[in-house]
């Protein structure tokens, strides 16, 4: 693959270590790998980490990448997510898979994606 040898890590910025950490361990169920007090925290999701840099003193930089999680179970993980008070889309159907749009507190988009069977 040349100089480059895969994707290490995907961050995000946000505004509060602690609230986006609970919202990530807490709302999403992933496991804190690592945190750096407010300046930095490590998620595992699977093969690649999602991180939370440094609170801002405002708000988080807009744009950048979006965080795509694929999921089995699209139905129930948004009635768990309405439920836990997420911020979200409407399920969309797409062709190949449906997914939804989901926010973190501080307004980082996320799309969930559940592939349908062929």
């Amino acid at each position: 693959m040349g100089l480059i040898s895969g994707i290490d890590t995907v961050f995000y910025q946000v505004c509060n270590m602690n609230r986006a950490v609970a919202f990530y361990t807490e709302t999403l169920g992933f496991e804190l790998a690592r945190r750096e007090g407010n300046d930095w925290a490590e998620l595992s999701a699977g093969a690649i980490n999602l991180a939370l840099s440094g609170e801002l003193a405002v708000a988080p930089q807009k744009g950048g990448a979006t965080v795509v999680l694929r999921t089995d179970a699209l139905d129930a993980l948004a009635v768990t997510l309405k439920q836990a008070g997420a911020q979200m889309g409407t399920i969309e159907d797409m062709g190949g898979a449906r997914i939804l749009d989901i926010y973190d507190p501080d307004g980082n988009q996320l799309v969930l994606l559940e592939p349908i069977p062929e």
